[in-house]
């Protein structure tokens, strides 16, 4: 039985995430760490592991995905429900591996795998369910095409990562100077970069996505204009086009400095 506060508790589960997202003004992350650390703090004295809450939430999430794809309007309204719940169990299940000492490669690859396998199918779904109404299968081509740029962004995400784990690129980058160096200078350029990075993260971020569909949806059920869900797949397949070509061109101008700031890091 946990004897700490708490506040002592939130410390262990949430501080130095919470000190990164506000950092990184991860925003929409809020309401479901506001949330997840409630049912964080009943699961803890139980045998659950964070394993266990990371396959379950995947599973949830999936069968929401379905739901959304497959099922009739109260089938897709649980869908809804069911992603929110997997966002909440993304959450909880890195607490509980904070608080249990938990944190191991296996649940990191576990972790990791779910989210590959919820993008590669994320719009795609939402297409399809478009399709079922209209009976136009560019919706579902949209949706395919969606999954694989909002897939794309992930994964040009962890580029710096790779990057930095070779030993060529240890080899030529002189990290202290370097670093200092590039932190110290300021552009146009680096201004306009944070503008677009934030947007960027902010509105391909599945959280942001999620809720608009779902807004979508609810209008769709109640006034029966489907139009509403084709612009938005429309609207967003266009966005992230854009931000995918963006994300490419960004993380060329910025790979140096993120690869020894990953570097510096690992070294401290």
């Amino acid at each position: 039985m946990s004897s700490e506060s708490f506040k002592e508790f939130k410390q262990i589960c949430q501080g130095e995430k919470l000190q990164d997202m506000k950092r990184r003004k991860d925003w929409w992350h809020i309401p479901f760490t506001f949330i997840s650390k409630y049912f964080t703090w009943i699961l803890i004295r139980t045998s659950i592991t964070a394993n266990f809450i990371t396959i379950f939430g995947f599973l949830v999430g999936f069968m929401g995905l379905l739901l959304i794809g497959l099922g009739n309007n109260l089938f897709i309204f649980i869908g809804f429900i069911f992603l929110y719940i997997y966002y909440l169990t993304d959450e909880i299940d890195g607490e509980i591996a904070r608080y249990k000492k938990q944190i191991s490669l296996r649940g990191i690859y576990y972790d990791e795998v779910g989210h590959l396998i919820y993008l590669s199918c994320f719009f795609t779904f939402f297409g399809y369910n478009i399709y079922r109404r209209n009976l136009e299968f560019l919706y579902v081509i949209l949706g395919f095409l969606a999954s694989f740029l909002i897939l794309g962004i992930r994964t040009i995400r962890k580029i710096a990562i790779i990057a930095s784990s070779k030993s060529e690129v240890r080899n030529i980058i002189s990290q202290e100077e370097e670093y200092k160096q590039i932190q110290s200078s300021k552009s146009f350029f680096k201004s306009i970069k944070k503008i677009i990075m934030n947007l960027i993260n902010a509105f391909s971020h599945t959280h942001i996505i999620t809720t608009l569909f779902f807004i979508g949806n609810l209008i769709f059920i109640y006034s029966g204009n489907l139009q509403i869900l084709e612009i938005l797949m429309i609207s967003y397949f266009i966005f992230m086009l854009i931000a995918f070509s963006s994300f490419i061109a960004i993380k060329a101008k910025s790979i140096k400095k993120d690869v020894i700031k990953i570097q510096l890091s690992m070294q401290n």
